[in-house]
Protein backbone atom coordinates (compact mmCIF):
# COMPACT_ATOMS: atom_id res chain seq x y z
CA UNK A 1 0.00 0.00 0.00
CA UNK A 2 1.62 3.23 -1.11
CA UNK A 3 0.93 6.70 0.36
CA UNK A 4 -1.63 7.70 -2.29
CA UNK A 5 -3.62 4.49 -1.85
CA UNK A 6 -3.45 4.95 1.92
CA UNK A 7 -4.78 8.51 1.64
CA UNK A 8 -7.68 7.40 -0.56
CA UNK A 9 -8.46 4.51 1.77
CA UNK A 10 -8.36 6.83 4.78
CA UNK A 11 -11.11 8.94 3.19
CA UNK A 12 -13.14 5.95 1.98
CA UNK A 13 -13.08 4.22 5.39
CA UNK A 14 -15.14 7.09 6.81
CA UNK A 15 -17.99 6.03 4.50
CA UNK A 16 -17.64 2.27 4.90
CA UNK A 17 -20.71 1.71 7.09
CA UNK A 18 -22.87 3.96 4.91
CA UNK A 19 -21.66 2.25 1.71
CA UNK A 20 -22.26 -1.20 3.22
CA UNK A 21 -25.82 -0.24 4.13
CA UNK A 22 -26.45 1.02 0.59
CA UNK A 23 -25.21 -2.32 -0.79
CA UNK A 24 -27.56 -4.15 1.57
CA UNK A 25 -30.45 -2.03 0.32
CA UNK A 26 -29.65 -2.92 -3.31
CA UNK A 27 -29.27 -6.61 -2.40
CA UNK A 28 -32.57 -6.63 -0.52
CA UNK A 29 -34.27 -4.91 -3.49
CA UNK A 30 -32.89 -7.60 -5.81
CA UNK A 31 -34.02 -10.44 -3.53
CA UNK A 32 -37.49 -8.98 -3.06
CA UNK A 33 -38.10 -8.23 -6.75
CA UNK A 34 -36.31 -10.81 -8.90
CA UNK A 35 -39.08 -13.32 -9.53
CA UNK A 36 -37.72 -15.39 -12.43
CA UNK A 37 -37.86 -19.09 -11.43
CA UNK A 38 -34.81 -19.77 -13.63
CA UNK A 39 -32.68 -17.62 -11.33
CA UNK A 40 -31.44 -18.84 -7.96
CA UNK A 41 -30.92 -15.98 -5.54
CA UNK A 42 -28.62 -15.93 -2.53
CA UNK A 43 -30.18 -17.03 0.74
CA UNK A 44 -29.71 -14.30 3.34
CA UNK A 45 -30.55 -15.48 6.87
CA UNK A 46 -28.95 -12.41 8.51
CA UNK A 47 -28.87 -9.20 6.48
CA UNK A 48 -26.60 -7.44 8.97
CA UNK A 49 -23.95 -10.16 8.70
CA UNK A 50 -23.42 -9.63 4.97
CA UNK A 51 -21.65 -6.71 3.23
CA UNK A 52 -22.59 -7.74 -0.33
CA UNK A 53 -19.30 -6.90 -2.00
CA UNK A 54 -20.69 -9.25 -4.69
CA UNK A 55 -24.21 -10.30 -5.56
CA UNK A 56 -23.93 -13.79 -7.08
CA UNK A 57 -26.94 -15.45 -8.64
CA UNK A 58 -27.17 -18.84 -10.30
CA UNK A 59 -28.80 -19.80 -13.57
CA UNK A 60 -28.48 -23.01 -15.60
CA UNK A 61 -28.44 -20.81 -18.72
CA UNK A 62 -25.80 -18.49 -17.29
CA UNK A 63 -23.89 -17.76 -20.49
CA UNK A 64 -27.10 -16.98 -22.37
CA UNK A 65 -28.27 -14.77 -19.48
CA UNK A 66 -24.94 -12.96 -19.37
CA UNK A 67 -25.07 -12.28 -23.11
CA UNK A 68 -28.70 -11.08 -22.88
CA UNK A 69 -27.82 -8.69 -20.06
CA UNK A 70 -24.75 -7.39 -21.94
CA UNK A 71 -26.85 -6.78 -25.05
CA UNK A 72 -29.13 -4.70 -22.84
CA UNK A 73 -26.35 -2.64 -21.27
CA UNK A 74 -25.85 -4.56 -18.03
CA UNK A 75 -22.31 -5.68 -17.25
CA UNK A 76 -21.95 -8.86 -15.21
CA UNK A 77 -18.96 -10.91 -14.10
CA UNK A 78 -18.33 -14.59 -13.57
CA UNK A 79 -16.31 -14.27 -10.37
CA UNK A 80 -15.62 -17.95 -9.90
CA UNK A 81 -15.04 -19.44 -13.36
CA UNK A 82 -12.82 -22.31 -12.19
CA UNK A 83 -13.78 -24.64 -9.34
CA UNK A 84 -11.09 -24.76 -6.64
CA UNK A 85 -10.27 -28.42 -7.27
CA UNK A 86 -9.57 -27.62 -10.94
CA UNK A 87 -7.13 -24.78 -10.24
CA UNK A 88 -3.41 -25.16 -10.77
CA UNK A 89 -2.61 -24.74 -7.07
CA UNK A 90 -4.66 -27.89 -6.38
CA UNK A 91 -3.34 -29.87 -9.33
CA UNK A 92 -3.29 -33.08 -7.29
CA UNK A 93 -7.11 -32.80 -7.23
CA UNK A 94 -7.59 -31.74 -10.89
CA UNK A 95 -8.75 -35.21 -11.94
CA UNK A 96 -11.32 -35.40 -9.13
CA UNK A 97 -15.00 -34.71 -9.65
CA UNK A 98 -17.11 -32.65 -7.27
CA UNK A 99 -20.44 -32.35 -9.12
CA UNK A 100 -22.08 -29.77 -6.86
CA UNK A 101 -19.04 -27.50 -6.91
CA UNK A 102 -18.77 -27.84 -10.67
CA UNK A 103 -22.48 -27.10 -11.10
CA UNK A 104 -22.20 -23.93 -9.01
CA UNK A 105 -19.20 -22.79 -11.04
CA UNK A 106 -21.10 -23.34 -14.27
CA UNK A 107 -24.10 -21.34 -13.04
CA UNK A 108 -22.67 -18.44 -10.99
CA UNK A 109 -23.06 -14.89 -12.35
CA UNK A 110 -22.47 -11.73 -10.33
CA UNK A 111 -24.89 -8.86 -10.82
CA UNK A 112 -23.86 -5.21 -10.53
CA UNK A 113 -23.92 -4.01 -6.94
CA UNK A 114 -22.35 -0.94 -5.43
CA UNK A 115 -23.23 1.90 -3.12
CA UNK A 116 -23.60 4.15 -6.18
CA UNK A 117 -26.06 2.06 -8.18
CA UNK A 118 -29.25 4.04 -8.77
CA UNK A 119 -32.81 2.90 -8.22
CA UNK A 120 -33.39 3.20 -11.98
CA UNK A 121 -30.39 0.96 -12.70
CA UNK A 122 -31.59 -1.63 -10.18
CA UNK A 123 -35.08 -1.53 -11.65
CA UNK A 124 -33.70 -2.04 -15.17
CA UNK A 125 -31.64 -5.05 -14.05
CA UNK A 126 -34.62 -6.59 -12.25
CA UNK A 127 -36.92 -6.01 -15.24
CA UNK A 128 -34.42 -7.66 -17.59
CA UNK A 129 -33.93 -10.62 -15.26
CA UNK A 130 -37.66 -11.13 -14.83
CA UNK A 131 -38.19 -10.99 -18.60
CA UNK A 132 -35.37 -13.47 -19.36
Amino acid sequence: LDEIQAAVLDVKLKYLDEDTEKRREVARYYVENIKNPAIILPQVPDWQAHVFHLFPIRCTRRDELQQYLAENGVQTVIHYPIPPHKQECYKEWNDQSYPITEQIHNEELSLPISPTISKAQSEKIIKLLNEF
